[in-house]
């Protein structure tokens, strides 16, 4: 793969945002960098292929493959191949409630951060700018909803051994949530169904999630349900609200507009009119 870098987030928009995405890139030779005096957004940096070395606060880290620094704004840093070929990805990122998300959900800012192998943080930050590309987000608006749900995998599945576990159940649990989104307009499928397409018991099952996600399988899915649902009262603007029930699987429109609320706190008609 070439070397690829999108900026995204207009100057001019950022205070705007309360989370933006600066750039995010893929270098495959990358060069030395040195900052004295950081840099002026969160720098997550991890490693493809190859290794390199990070320093920051007097400690040295070596970044193989399948590890990652976060790094907070103007905080002094310099990286540097160890290797003759290391292939690194970034994401930079702030807005005006970063540091109220990180540490709401208890994600450390200059940390070393490490995972397995299958985990898919890997390819995440390559996933990501493909997924700009395909939606022609230019800006990145719409990718900056995502940057929580990458710092909330960052949090769940790397860094200290606890999280490891937490790691292999994603693992187990990730053919299900595949099948979970290409059948979500169906109105038939819960418990018993998830539980059947993994072989498990129900118990177990519910085990799995809130061990990984703190939640129930039955939850998890209807999260993901309204999160497809604002995706769809965003980009498709002529579905109208009985179409969005059906296409995420509410056989009634009363109740997708109640639950809608309930979880996202306005009705879905005036969330497509805010947004």
């Amino acid at each position: 793969m070439n070397k690829r870098r999108m900026v995204l987030t207009p100057f001019q928009s950022r205070p705007l945002l309360p989370i933006y995405i600066e750039s995010i890139g893929f270098n495959p030779h990358q060069e030395k960098i040195t900052r004295p005096h950081g840099y002026p957004h969160y720098h997550w940096l991890q490693t493809i292929a190859g290794e390199g070395e990070f320093a920051f606060n007097g400690e040295r880290y070596i970044l193989k493959p399948n590890c990652g620094m976060l790094i907070s704004p103007h905080v002094s840093h310099s990286y540097q191949a160890l290797t003759d070929k290391w292939e690194t990805t970034y994401l930079t990122f702030g807005g005006k409630i970063i540091a109220d998300v990180m540490s709401y959900i208890g994600l450390q800012s200059e940390a070393f951060y490490q995972w397995e192998s299958d985990n898919p943080i890997r390819t995440e930050i390559i996933d990501f700018m493909q997924n700009i590309e395909d939606t022609n987000d230019v800006f990145g608006i719409h990718a900056s909803t995502n940057v929580y749900q990458f710092l909330l995998m960052v949090k769940n599945y790397a860094g200290a051994e606890k999280n490891l576990a937490v790691s292999g159940n994603l693992e187990k649990l990730q053919p299900l949530i595949k099948w979970m989104k290409a059948n979500i307009s169906n109105p038939n499928i819960g418990l018993i169904e998830f539980a059947q397409f993994l072989d498990i018991s129900p118990r177990q099952l519910n085990g799995l999630f809130r061990n990984t996600f703190n939640v129930s399988p039955y939850a998890y899915f209807l999260d993901l349900r309204i999160r497809t649902a604002k995706h769809l009262l965003f980009e498709s603007k002529e579905m109208t609200i009985n179409q969005v029930a059906k296409e995420i699987g509410f056989r009634s429109p009363s109740h997708f507009i109640a639950t809608f609320k309930k979880i996202v706190g306005i009705p879905p008609e005036k969330f497509r009119t805010f947004h």
